[in-house]
């Protein structure tokens, strides 16, 4: 069928075998139907333009079959069976669209001819311009010369020579492909030349024959064939770009991912891993999307290095969590490796200790139950075989009541433990704690909270090796530890000359029975203890439950803050312990050994959103000496940034206990224009024997189309294969193509 729906302004006669239907849009709807039947009866229906009209006179509903015409000026010549429509001229069929300043149909060729400022939107978000096109009625096949694309992503191409065929593929010759924004006459960054290039929408793939790579209009590599998936494609099967690297840790190594699109939800990368020096082998990654839970798996295995007479080494570093219901979650962290220096010198993740974690939990609205397993290995420093535990199960649960009389509530926590080794102490404990809480706010503004609780610890222990009695105990032992407390606040409030301030004094009093710390029971989740600011107020300062704060104590310390106006802040708190007995459970470098323990404190000072600073310190209660000292401090904006913490810990004074330890941690990270960005860092030991530890200097380039980055770090620790020295990495990411990777250690030393 077709409507005709004019709105020229022309004042030109018609041509002889021409008629022409113009119509003003101030004609009132009734005449453009009026004309509609007219052409309607008249002419017979051209295939493939099921309707045209005007935007002001649309009123039929536009289907994938039929094809929509809006034009300021519509012509029909009878003699040449064409109808030709100019002036800003849109053309629709289903999801593709096209616009031209003039189309000439040919009914009975099926054939439109656009020129003048032609584009194409076709259904994947992709747009072709051109200045003239040959294409089918319903759009699906055409043929022009210099063309250009911009994709749904934003990337371009361009073109000598264009075909689109029936079957949705483009076919493209002399084509260059571009992610990058080029002014007129420059060329971009990055480009790919081919010879022929074949756009497959349905696949939604881009095919590549004889192409270049060329950066900064140098070809740098060539390939007989390359292929990418659309922008619009998501997940596609296929190699991705290669990591080069080199030096005395790997040789010359090559990396090759190939990617699996496995499904939509769920995805594999491969990975041969090849080096000259350091054995072959491959990696793999595996990822899935549930319906109520994820999933990812990477892991690695090489053939083994014949100076550490090792067959294979690889390691493997994963987590899944599933939501059962509203309710329950249930996980695991898996890292495991298969020794201790395998993943420093393979160039993967290597924190100092590798944790492997499964666990469950539930939440409700005032209980939280969880139930975890265990297994470590340290990868920083040798240890004795057998020593590590494995912790199944750890157990806990903890219940808080709705507030009830005067806002008073219950709570309860339970815990259940099971530590197995294969050479050493294996524990079992039960433990249970009942508490009850009364927080009090008096009319003049003092803050009260009452605390009381009694809990239960359970042991079974097996091959306990107590050094004060040269013995070894086997057996159950335990002890029950009833506690009160009452802490006491108040905050006077001032606001002068702009600057509100708060002064508020705390003074908290403990009472417990004494020596609940008994020798039978070891310590396996109390041995880390520091006294600072942050536990100043606990009624327990241990980690873990093996060791009790016991005996009657109190905590005091004054905390003082201040604000003005423009957002600046400065706040302090110092406070200090005292004990009615000496606890034996504390030893001299935790500054809780005595009845006076030593002052705790911390200094926060941000008066500009641009610069904050903090300084958390220990004190010894006897000369005011420094025991331990945490600084930090960051200035400047995104421009210029820089940061610095200090650490010092005083030497522990056992027989077997390190020295002083002094650090400093410098970095900084400086936007230094739109595109280029700089971040470096240095980290140094200040104790005796010190020296660098790691230096990184980082140098990065981004813009709409690649992103370059290059990485220098000097790493001067050696553990058996691991050798240290200055690796550099060199990363060129095209966006919409890839990672290219190079890396080497450059003056790696033996």
């Amino acid at each position: 069928m077709i409507d005709v729906f004019s709105t020229s302004k022309s004042n030109k006669p018609p041509r002889q075998n021409e008629q022409r239907r113009p119509y003003q849009r101030k004609i009132v709807r009734v005449f453009v139907w009026a004309a509609f039947a007219f052409v309607w009866n008249v002419y017979e229906t051209p295939p493939a333009l099921a309707q045209i009209s005007n935007s002001q006179d649309l009123t039929t509903e536009n289907t994938d079959n039929q094809s929509l015409l809006l034009a300021d000026e519509i012509q029909y010549d009878a003699d040449a069976n064409t109808i030709t429509a100019t002036g800003k001229v849109e053309v629709q069929q289903g999801k593709r669209i096209l616009l031209a300043d003039s189309i000439i149909y040919n009914r009975v060729t099926d054939i439109a001819i656009a020129s003048g400022n032609v584009a194409i939107l076709d259904e994947t978000g992709t747009v072709f311009f051109f200045e003239r096109i040959e294409v089918s009625g319903d759009l699906k096949e055409g043929l022009a010369q210099q063309v250009r694309v911009l994709l749904s992503d934003g990337s371009r191409m361009t073109s000598r020579t264009f075909l689109r065929r029936s079957d949705g593929i483009s076919e493209l010759h002399d084509t260059a492909y571009t992610a990058c924004d080029s002014c007129k006459g420059s060329e971009p960054f990055w480009q790919i030349k081919a010879g022929r290039v074949r756009y497959d929408s349905d696949e939604e793939m881009v095919y590549y024959q004889n192409a270049w790579l060329e950066l900064a209009g140098i070809p740098v590599f060539y390939t007989p064939y390359l292929a990418h998936p659309d922008p619009t494609a998501g997940s596609k099967s296929g190699l991705l770009l290669p990591t080069i690297g080199g030096g005395r840790n790997l040789g010359v190594a090559y990396q090759q991912p190939y990617f699996l699109a496995i499904g939509p939800e769920k995805d594999a990368t491969l990975t041969p891993f090849l080096t000259s020096s350091a054995g072959n082998g491959a990696t793999g990654e595996y990822r899935q999307d549930f319906q109520r839970g994820r999933l990812r798996l990477f892991g690695s295995l090489m053939g083994g290095d014949p100076e550490l007479n090792e067959d294979v080494r690889g390691h493997i570093d994963g987590w899944a969590r599933f939501d059962i219901d509203e309710h329950w979650r249930v996980g695991t962290d898996i890292n495991l490796a298969t020794d201790r220096t395998f993943l420093r010198r393979y160039s993967f993740d290597a924190p100092t200790w590798l944790t492997t974690n499964v666990f469950a939990e539930r939440f409700s609205a005032n209980t939280y139950f969880s139930a975890n397993a265990y297994y470590f290995q340290r990868q920083r420093l040798p240890i004795a075989k057998g020593s590590v535990p494995v912790v199944a199960p750890v157990l806990d649960f903890n219940y808080i009541s709705n507030p009830g009389l005067l806002g008073s509530y219950w709570s309860v926590d339970a815990n259940g433990l099971v530590i197995v080794r294969e050479d050493g102490t294996d524990t079992n404990r039960l433990s249970a704690k009942v508490g009850w809480n009364l927080p009090i706010t008096t009319s003049f503004g003092a803050l009260y909270n009452f605390r009381t609780s009694i809990r239960a610890d359970g042991y079974y222990v097996r091959d306990f090796e107590q050094p004060s009695k040269g013995d070894v105990f086997t057996g159950t032992v335990g002890r029950l530890v009833p506690e009160a407390s009452l802490e006491w606040r108040m905050p006077f409030v001032t606001n002068q000359w702009g600057i509100h301030q708060v002064l508020e004094p705390i003074v908290m009093g403990v009472v417990s029975p004494i020596g609940l710390n008994y020798d039978r029971i070891p310590n396996e989740d109390s041995l880390d203890l520091e006294f600072d600011d942050t536990n100043l107020f606990q009624t327990e300062r241990f980690a873990g439950l093996d060791r009790v704060e016991s005996g009657p104590r109190i905590n005091y310390g004054l905390r003082w803050s201040a604000y003005n106006g423009q957002g600046g802040t400065v706040s302090a708190l110092i406070g200090q312990a005292y004990r009615f007995h000496k606890d034996r459970a504390f030893s001299p470098l935790s500054g809780l050994d005595g009845h006076l323990s030593d002052y705790v404190g911390r200094i926060d000072f941000s008066p500009h959103p641009y610069m904050s600073m903090q300084y958390r310190f220990r004190l010894d209660k006897n000369t005011l000496a420094n025991r331990r000292s945490e600084l930090s401090a960051v200035v400047g904006p995104s421009l210029f940034r820089l940061g610095a913490n200090y650490v010092f810990l005083e030497a522990d004074p056992t027989p077997n206990g390190l020295g002083d330890t002094e650090e400093l941690y410098v970095y900084l990270s400086s936007r230094l224009s739109r595109n280029w960005s700089v971040t470096a860092s240095h980290r140094e030991n200040l104790g005796s024997g010190g020296g660098g530890i790691r230096t990184n200097i980082g140098l990065t380039y981004e813009d709409e189309c690649v992103i370059i980055g290059l990485d220098l770090a000097n790493d001067s620790t050696e553990d058996r294969d691991f050798r240290q020295g200055v690796s550099v990495l060199l990363r060129i990411n095209l966006k919409t193509i890839g990672d290219i990777s190079f890396n080497t250690d450059i003056g790696a030393r033996r």
